[in-house]
């Protein structure tokens, strides 16, 4: 068992390794930047976790920074330009005080296009669903038992138990008209058993590459919640 274990997290570090070497170089580092985490850590008085936080509203401005940051210590340390930068600049130079202009520059706030934005956003919302369905898998398989034909799921059972996991999680319909079991099962026939796993795993995958829902159309259930108790607490 624990053989499989670190084999399993050595498949998902290759294949993160995989993606920040990858062409799209970018997309790969972003990704990555947000799986760093292992522990998720919420903002008190908030269900978003912390580095999502940080990545939608801190990184994008951050992250170039540091790039600039890091060529321009390369500029005035590289010895082929040591004769060409007067000593006096290298010696006024101030990494924290470059770094601090530069965010001062680009704040998002006043209007800053940043190359990273939309990156981090996309990213961002992809993680946020991607740990949804990581911390749900329990709660769903334990309403998952409770169907009559969970012992043996078919490909015919999946649209039923969409109706009633939209049911539980609150949507309103939404995950039963975004959900195309034909299209996410086209070989499989009508009989044959999917079991919960390959279900879960398949949900899961959807939900992250989809579009058309949000994380707040997934997460209503929690999100209900939380205002129902801050209501309760303010009276």
């Amino acid at each position: 068992e624990d053989q499989k274990s670190q084999d399993s997290g050595d498949a998902g570090r290759y294949d993160d390794e995989a993606e920040l070497f990858a062409e799209d170089f970018q997309a790969g580092y972003v990704k990555n930047l947000l799986r760093l985490q292992q522990e998720v850590i919420k903002i008190p008085g908030s269900e978003e976790h912390y580095d999502i936080y940080l990545a939608r509203t801190l990184y994008p401005v951050l992250l170039p920074g540091i790039e600039l940051l890091s060529r321009e210590i390369d500029r005035l340390t590289n010895k082929e330009s040591a004769n060409k930068i007067d000593p006096s600049i290298r010696a006024r130079f101030n990494p924290c005080i470059f770094l601090a202009e530069y965010l001062m520059r680009n704040n998002p706030t006043h209007g800053a296009k940043l190359e990273y934005a939309e990156l981090f956003e996309q990213y961002a919302r992809v993680e946020k669903i991607r740990r949804f369905f990581q911390a749900k898998r329990q709660k769903i398989f334990k309403h998952f038992t409770l169907q009559e034909f969970n012992s043996n799921f078919r490909k015919c059972d999946i649209a039923p138990y969409i109706q009633a996991l939209d049911l539980l999680l609150l949507m309103d319909r939404k995950l039963i008209e975004a959900f195309d079991v034909e299209e996410l099962w086209p070989e499989v026939d009508a009989n044959e058993t999917v079991g919960f796993d390959a279900f879960y795993e398949t949900l899961s995958r959807w939900a992250v590459d989809q579009t058309d829902l949000t994380y707040e159309d997934f997460a209503r259930i929690d999100l209900d919640r939380n205002e129902r108790l801050h209501d309760f607490k303010k009276k």
